[in-house]
């Protein structure tokens, strides 16, 4: 005689990089644990490689957890984690003032991630004939560059080069796909400072789950109000 089968409730949400409607159900204890052994490994690249089996088994194969953006894993992830085992997560938390760490409960469901609308927020005027179309990395894309071990300047310059989607120059118009590494690098290297830091300024400031943490430090009872980001700080 076979076993009984649970029912398992399905939800509804929408990426926030494309507003494409998503249906999940919460993982499970065999997914929780590929979560859990992934956070005892304290490392980025493995926690990244657990939240794309359990979304990918959570969604059923509906979302391609390759080709999301960083933003978009995050989201589903905090979905998914509020349906499994509820809204509320305790955080670490550094003060400002003294670096004592405070532990503070926080809402999950009050996560924001901030995506621009406009297509036009996403385009860089070099001159005036001339701009970069820029897109937001998938999920693999950054686990290359991770797992390549560079840091610093070259790291920024990798970033910018899968950030790049096309690169405009009156009514003509190169699609990055089409072009070598190697051509995509002198490009950006024939950049000047300001054009290079409009560039990365779209790097530095692309979305991510964040949420307003207020608190009275333990130690030292300084009132901070922080912006938490980044996955890590969430995973627990």
């Amino acid at each position: 005689m076979a076993l009984p089968k649970l029912d398992i409730p399905r939800y509804e949400t929408k990426l926030p990089s494309t507003n494409k409607k998503v249906i999940y159900r919460p993982y499970l204890v065999k997914e929780e644990r590929i979560l859990m052994l992934a956070l005892e490994s304290n490392e980025q690249t493995q926690m990244v490689r657990a939240l794309k089996d359990v979304i990918t088994a959570c969604t059923e194969g509906s979302v391609d957890v390759n080709l999301i953006t960083m933003f978009d894993l995050e989201f589903l992830f905090m979905k998914l984690r509020a349906k499994s085992v509820g809204e509320t997560t305790e955080i670490s938390v550094p003060c400002t003032s003294c670096e004592t760490h405070n532990l503070i409960n926080v809402n999950i469901e009050k996560l924001t991630i901030d995506v621009p609308k406009e297509v036009a927020s996403r385009r860089i005027k070099l001159t005036n004939t001339v701009g970069i179309n820029m897109k937001y990395p998938t999920v693999n894309e950054l686990i290359d560059i991770e797992a390549e071990g560079d840091n610093g300047i070259n790291t920024m310059f990798k970033l910018i080069t899968v950030c790049i989607e096309s690169i405009y120059s009156n009514d003509e118009v190169f699609d990055a796909k089409e072009q070598s590494s190697k051509e995509l690098q002198e490009f950006i290297e024939s950049l000047n400072s300001d054009q290079f830091n409009e560039v990365k300024t779209f790097v530095e400031n692309m979305p991510t789950a964040k949420i307003n943490v207020v608190f009275d430090c333990t130690n030292c009872k300084t009132h901070n109000d922080i912006e938490i980001k980044g996955l890590g700080n969430f995973f627990g």
